[in-house]
This record gives structure tokens, sequence and C-alpha cells, in this order.
């Protein structure tokens, strides 16, 4: 974490607004050392973040250092307009100022729709969707690993065979794909699913088949039946 705070600081609109949803003192004076040093980090880490992208960012949470657990500190954070459950990032303090990680929440949707236009031919007339998780994303914010998750209602073998292999086929050239999962179920799951609860939008029992391939470019895949 930066300096100690040797002098009293003016708290700006944003620091009293954030202490007061932590029932916090907006008084400086009345807050402890710890929570001086917070707060002023906290408002540090978000200009870094509005300087660099030229936006508004909010606060969505904070964690000091506590090197007993191996904790870094780190900013949780959102851009204004953005969903905070779901597009929320962390910001960490560098050697040299501070990383973060806003490129994964850009990256994401432009990816997902990549993958939709890449894939929505093959299975066009099936009920189904996909969605798309990002694994790994350069410091440069360069996409460099993801996983796709498929759901479909159909339990035809031969059918679902069909589809899995032309998956495979259609991103086998695309590096960034290391892993699909593609489940197949025998009732209406699909069309509740969404990005924020596809994982946890079913039972394991609610699987009839499950597709699995790994490490794509190398050609390696299975399936197994669950039923």
């Amino acid at each position: 974490m930066g300096n100690l705070i040797k002098e009293k600081t003016n708290l700006n609109e944003r620091q009293i607004s954030i202490l007061r949803s932590k029932d916090l003192p907006i008084d400086w004076d009345k807050l402890t050392e710890g929570q001086q040093q917070s707060i002023v980090a906290i408002e540090e880490m978000l200009e870094y973040l509005e300087n660099k992208y030229q936006k508004t960012f909010c606060y969505a949470g904070y964690r000091r250092e506590n090197p007993l657990f191996f904790d870094k500190e780190s900013l949780l954070a959102y851009a204004e307009g953005d969903d905070p459950e779901s597009e929320c990032f962390t910001v960490e303090r560098a050697e040299n100022g501070f990383t973060d990680r806003y490129a994964w929440v850009v990256q994401s949707p432009i990816v997902q729709k990549e993958m939709e236009e890449k894939l929505e031919g093959i299975f066009e007339g099936q009920k189904y969707k996909m969605f798309v998780k990002l694994t790994g994303v350069s410091g440069e914010g360069v996409v460099e690993s993801l996983h796709i998750y498929i759901y479909i209602e159909n339990t035809s073998m031969a059918k679902t065979d069909e589809l899995m292999e032309k998956t495979t086929i259609a991103i086998s050239g695309d590096s960034r794909v290391h892993d699909i999962d593609m489940y197949c179920f025998d009732k209406q799951v699909v069309e509740a699913m969404t990005d924020k609860n596809h994982q946890g939008s079913f039972d394991i029992d609610d699987i009839v088949l499950h597709y699995k391939s790994d490490e794509i470019n190398r050609g390696r895949g299975e399936r197994w039946n669950r039923r």
C-alpha cells in the first residue's frame, strides 16, 4: 500500500458516499488510520482507471494487503453503466503503479459475438445457447484463451455427435479455444439460461449427454453418455 497518511485529507463526494455506504464516519479525524489509508487508496485506484480509460468507474469493494493471509491490496470496480454483478473487475497495486483486469470485461462481449457468428450456422434450427468464458487475457488486453459452453435441447446421439464434430472443426484453427463443453437435455432448461447463471441453472441429473473437447488443436475430444 502507499505511504502512510501524515496530513488531513479533504474527502471528495465519492469518498464520502463510499464511507456512508459502509456506515463509517465522514469526518476525517474520526476515521482510524487504516480507514484513512483505505479511502485514500480507493480514490487513487479509481482515478488511475479514469485517467487510463477516460470514463467514470464505480467502487464495488476493497481489500487491504494482508501478508498473513497472502492477500494483495485490491479494488473491485466497474465502469459506470455496466452491471455491477457481472462486469466487475479488480485493480491491484504494482511496483510502478497499478494493474487492472478491465480488458476482461471489454473483450468478453466481443469474443462472445465472434463465437456466436462462427457457430450459428452449425446450430441453425436447434434450441440452444452458447456462452464464452475468457480464461486468459494478456496485460495488453489480448485474449489468449477461452472456454465455450454450449447447451442444447436435443438427445439424438447421431445429431449431437454431428454438431459437436462440426463445432470442433469450426474452431480448430483458433488457438485461443482450449475447451468446449456441450450439454444435452431432454427438458426445457435452455430458455432461462443467461450469461450470469448458465453454469448453475440445471441439475446434474438433467444432463442426458455431455460432450467435452479439450486441447482442440490436438484433435482430442470425448463424449460421456449420462443415461
